[in-house]
């Protein structure tokens, strides 16, 4: 996705970004409701649509915030007065947008209707149309309380545009206009709170270049428990920076209220969703700040944390859970790594459900396989997690596996829309600049590295343009040269996913997933490549971070023959400044991809020992480890919120 201009509105900023904080993996509800997160969005800000019906031509033009026309605005072009009247009444909003491609006194009148039918995207695109004639009034017309009153809806729309009112409006106006959006953002947050804790992160994510008291502006005006949602059910999904802030003014509200995490884990309105807000605070890295001086009492939170995620009731998949019990555990506090680990032993060692046992395993198992010499509880230790579930290490990128008689294939995939076309051509570019050459053959091209200590590099990566017939060719071509990738990297959205996933064959040994919320494709690459290392992000696909890393792994394959992730991370944390780097993670330490390698491994080990029994059962040998395939614990009577309740 393309950086979006500094100058843009809040407005502008969180329709480009609401469909990437609405990615989600693993977490029950969320993902699904995609579409109404980005309802009313413009179709090419939503990730998740295919499409061929929003695309626009290679050459569209860009508006006044730097985001291309879309088809709607193209067809208005085409058509003129008559398409452009269309417009303005069924989409003023994009009439409005983009209404420097429409001059002259008629499409003036048209912009003044529209504005008063969406005064706020009038107020965003104020700028552009105070540079027409007639456009200061259309601004002044809409500028008055009588008309952005009644049009504040969700409330957000004052906070998406409230950088330009405060510019053109008294300041008690504002704060008037803020009262009331406050209350109509707390009321739609109560009866949407799927879609609303989408559309907020997105406004936050979309300003991570202001200053923290603008960019944190909405959520200051939330409520307490409101905050707690909002990380549960996004947390993952924000930048590092968003994260952080509401984390950190939730933790500082707790105080201001002599309450804690604690109290927020057990009050009946929160204790629902503890689950999702432990596994989203863990897996940001975060868990000391979860245990800390807000914690309440650490010990009984960190029981409680427990109860929670080994919960069958809140559907999170077994691995994830695992995943994050076993991060949570690589706490600094000892007391709160003793608690942990002393509840998941007994949890493991009285429970009935074979999935939720097999999920307590599989954390026992990571947790137990990263003590570097570290002493366990003696709870722990009894339960042998390190012998009963044991973790495979993560597979080895080495010479073998990457090389062929001294040349590393890679099959790069990109696709034909905008973005995919511009990545295609600097991809092209860079590799030009740096030396590599480039051939070309019909639907695809064929760039390969300079040899270096015996050892080359072949991208082949098909044309945008040629579509599927070129990915046709090049799977002829690779099959004629009797050459088969053991790199395969997506250079496009996260809609074009499933047309790059016949390119993971079981040799591929890396995968790089360069979308948006590429890491919820891990259990379908695990699927087709099993032994593949994966390379992805939980947020934004971003070009210059995936460029980056791709040169460092270029380099070390180059240099080395292999690649060394320590090497490979260090390098890119030195080097890439990106605040949506830190989303990316680490293919060897990732713990859900370790975890659902791990979940295979011993659902495939116990069919082996005992094929006659059922591994779709989730039946558990419990002295040899797991059967089970689902990924998902099974619900059961006891709630989580019932759990959590109970806390000591």
């Amino acid at each position: 996705m393309a950086a979006l201009p500094r100058n843009s509105s809040g407005r502008t900023r969180a329709r480009a970004l609401a469909a990437g904080a609405a990615l989600l993996i693993g977490w029950s509800g969320i993902a699904a409701s995609q579409t109404m997160a980005t309802a009313g969005l413009p179709a090419a800000a939503i990730h998740g649509q295919h499409p061929k019906a929003a695309r626009a031509n290679e050459a569209s033009p860009a508006c006044a915030d730097d985001e291309p026309a879309g088809a709607a605005i193209l067809t208005a072009l085409a058509g003129g007065d008559g398409a452009f009247a269309l417009l303005a009444q069924e989409n003023p909003g994009e009439a409005l947008r983009c209404s420097s491609f429409f001059p002259g006194a008629a499409a003036t009148e048209l912009l003044r209707r529209a504005a008063l039918a969406v005064p706020f995207d009038a107020v965003g695109a104020a700028d552009q149309l105070s540079r027409r004639p007639g456009g200061g009034a259309i601004i002044d017309a809409v500028l008055r309380p009588d008309v952005l009153m009644p049009a504040l809806d969700s409330g957000l729309p004052f906070y998406e545009t409230r950088h330009e009112l405060r510019r053109r409006l008294p300041a008690m106006a504002v704060q008037t206009l803020e009262d009331r959006a406050s209350r109509a953002l707390a009321a739609a947050f109560a009866k949407d709170p799927v879609v609303l804790s989408a559309r907020i992160g997105a406004l936050i994510d979309g300003m991570a270049d202001d200053p923290p008291t603008e960019r944190f502006h909405i959520v200051a005006a939330l409520s307490t428990e409101t905050l707690f949602e909002l990380i549960a059910r996004i947390g993952p999904q924000l930048y590092t920076s968003s994260f952080d802030g509401i984390l950190d003014l939730l933790a500082t509200r707790l105080k201001r209220e002599r309450r804690s995490f604690l109290d927020l884990a057990r009050e009946p309105g929160t204790a629902t969703l503890w689950a999702d807000f432990v596994v989203a605070v863990v897996s940001s890295g975060r868990t000391d700040t979860l245990f800390g001086a807000a914690a309440g009492d650490a010990r009984a939170l960190a029981t409680g944390s427990v109860r929670a995620l080994l919960s069958p009731a809140h559907g999170l998949d077994a691995p994830i859970v695992a995943g994050a019990l076993a991060d949570a555990m690589d706490t600094k506090s000892d007391l709160v790594r003793a608690a942990l680990e002393d509840e998941l032993a007994a949890y493991h060692r009285n429970a009935k459900d074979p999935s939720v046992k097999a999920a307590a395993g599989l954390a026992g198992g990571l947790h137990a396989g990263r003590q570097a010499g570290r002493p366990a509880t003696a709870a722990f230790t009894a339960e042998r997690f390190a012998e009963l579930y044991p973790v495979p290490a993560p597979p080895a990128l080495s010479g073998p596996r990457l090389f062929q008689a001294g040349v590393n294939v890679q099959r790069m995939t990109f696709y034909d829309d905008l973005d995919g076309k511009a990545s295609f051509s600097s991809f092209l570019h860079i590799y030009r600049t740096r030396g590599w050459t480039v051939r070309n053959e019909a639907g695809f091209v064929v760039v390969s590295s300079p040899e270096r200590r015996g050892r080359r590099i072949v991208i082949v990566a098909d044309v945008p343009s040629a579509g599927e017939k070129g990915r046709a060719a090049v799977r002829d071509w690779l099959s004629r040269e009797k050459l088969s990738p053991t790199v395969v990297i997506h250079r496009g959205h996260s809609y074009h996913e499933d047309e790059t996933m016949p390119e993971i064959g079981p040799a591929t040994a890396l995968v790089f997933w360069g979308s948006c919320g590429g890491h919820q494709r891990l259990r379908a690459t695990l699927d087709q490549a099993p032994d593949a290392l994966v390379l992805a992000t939980r947020n934004i696909g971003v070009t210059r971070v995936n460029q980056a890393l791709l040169r460092t792994i270029e380099e070390r394959l180059l240099a080395d023959g292999l690649i060394d992730w320590s090497a490979v991370w260090a390098d890119a944390q030195a080097h890439i400044r990106d605040p949506r780097f830190p989303a990316y993670r680490r293919p060897d330490q990732n713990s859900t991809l370790i975890a659902l390698r791990a979940w295979r491994a011993q659902s495939e080990q116990a069919q082996r020992r005992d094929p006659l029994r059922s591994i779709a059962d989730g039946q558990v040998d419990g002295q040899n480890g797991v059967y089970a395939a689902s990924g998902t614990l099974a619900v059961s009577t006891n709630a989580t919120a019932a759990g959590m309740r109970a806390m000591p």
